[in-house]
This record gives structure tokens, C-alpha cells and sequence, in this order.
């Protein structure tokens, strides 16, 4: 049960990551039809050249991806620990078994 959930959870972070670049994809196909479209209303037939964007920029797509990560890191965190602690939890059953085993 444990495995299905985290798979869910990857699916969804990997869902949710996806979204965000396909919006961001389809914001910059709007952004650079607007600019077009302004640019020939204006009269400039050719465009001005744009600045390099500078890699320290984070856009707000930028921003989710990053929040998304912590958050699926998280997830993988907890199921880690549950893991864990269900591990821990049969160790001591069949320790105990064991003992009385023993103690017959």
C-alpha cells in the first residue's frame, strides 16, 4: 500500500510539474504573439533585439517547479519514515515471537 501511494505521489508531482511547463509554454506563445501584434500596430516591421535573460532570474514558473520539488521531497521524506517505522514495528513482532518461542 505504501509503494502505491509514493507512486501516486511521484505521478502527481511529475503531473503537476508538467502543467506548470506547458502553461508557462503556452504564456510565452501568447506574450510573443502580443508583442508581435504591437510591434507591427506601431509600424516596426523588425523586431528589437532581446535581452539575454540572465539564468539568476527565477520566472514564477521557475518558483512552482521549485515549490513542487520540496514538496514531492517531502512526501518522500514521510513515506520514508512510515517505511521505516514499519520495518521496525515487524522486527520487534518477530523478536518477540521469538523470545516466547524460546521461553517454551
Amino acid at each position: 500500500m505504501l509503494k502505491l501511494l509514493e507512486t501516486l505521489k511521484d505521478s502527481a508531482e511529475s503531473s503537476f510539474d508538467s502543467a506548470a511547463l506547458r502553461v508557462e509554454n503556452v504564456h510565452r506563445l501568447i506574450g510573443g504573439y502580443v508583442v508581435a501584434r504591437a510591434r507591427r500596430l506601431r509600424g516596426q516591421t523588425k523586431p528589437e533585439a532581446t535581452p539575454a535573460k540572465n539564468p539568476d532570474d527565477a520566472s514564477i514558473y521557475d518558483v512552482i517547479r521549485g515549490v513542487n520539488r520540496e514538496i514531492g521531497e517531502f512526501g518522500t521524506d514521510m513515506f520514508e519514515i512510515i517505511d521505516d517505522a514499519r520495518a521496525r514495528r515487524e522486527a520487534e513482532k518477530q523478536a518477540s515471537s521469538t523470545s516466547s518461542d524460546r521461553d517454551d
